[in-house]
């Protein structure tokens, strides 16, 4: 937390050898030995957008969906949102799994989802 990443330093096998950070709130630097970083990125959720519209968030900020009280079973309703009609995928979905492979599936369920959801809305107005 707080933390920036300053340098990646490798060998001339182009492998990571050692990261250098330093705190954002000191000015010192820090050096430790490593081979693996791992990229973290999209963790605070951009959200503010959806104040009003009746889309609920979680206290971190991420969408909540699948709590929308529909009546009876629909397919992709864990992606829908507490607005019938509007779904949330990937990481700004509260309870996501946070990697890129779960929003890519996530993506492909709800056109199904919104198929679904767009017949239903059509039928009950026909």
């Amino acid at each position: 937390f707080n933390t920036e990443i300053t340098a990646l330093e490798g060998g001339e096998d182009s492998t990571l050898q050692r990261v250098r950070w330093k705190s954002r709130l000191a000015p010192e630097q820090h050096t430790l030995d490593v081979n693996n970083v791992f990229l973290f990125v999209g963790a605070d959720p951009a959200t503010g957008w959806l104040e009003g519209c009746g889309v609920k968030v979680d206290r971190g900020g991420f969408v909540i969906t699948g709590q929308n009280g529909h009546d009876g079973p629909r397919q992709g309703q864990s992606l829908e949102t507490t607005v019938p009609g509007v779904f949330a995928v990937g990481d700004v979905r509260s309870g996501s799994v946070k990697r890129v492979g779960g929003a890519i599936g996530e993506g492909a369920q709800v056109v199904a989802a919104l198929h679904g959801f767009l017949a239903d809305n059509a039928n009950s107005t026909a």
